[in-house]
């Protein structure tokens, strides 16, 4: 009767720390996936308007196709363009007190 008890206390604990450990991992993938996609999403739009920093921009179609996409990011980089030739901007930009 104990020996069963035991057993029974013990694979509970052993579900409950597995249960933990899912938990947590999962949470650590959502996190890094959600760093990856954000890395995409600046790869990308460093791709397509690359030509703000000197990269070879893609044909100007395919720029002009993809610019509703890329507003955030074009905003992005004009901002950066704007603050380029004052850190003060760019620190105050950082903070975001304007």
């Amino acid at each position: 009767m104990e020996k069963e008890s035991l057993s029974k206390k013990f694979l509970d604990l052993l579900k409950q720390g597995w249960e933990s450990y899912k938990n947590t991992m999962g949470e650590t993938a959502v996190e890094t996936l959600e760093f990856e996609l954000g890395e995409m999403e600046n790869i990308f739009g460093l791709l397509v308007l690359g030509s703000f920093i000197g990269f070879p921009s893609p044909p100007m179609q395919i720029t002009l196709d993809l610019l509703p996409e890329m507003e955030k990011h074009f905003v992005l980089m004009l901002n950066k363009v704007d603050t380029a030739q004052s850190p003060l901007s760019d620190l105050l930009s950082t903070f975001d007190v304007i």
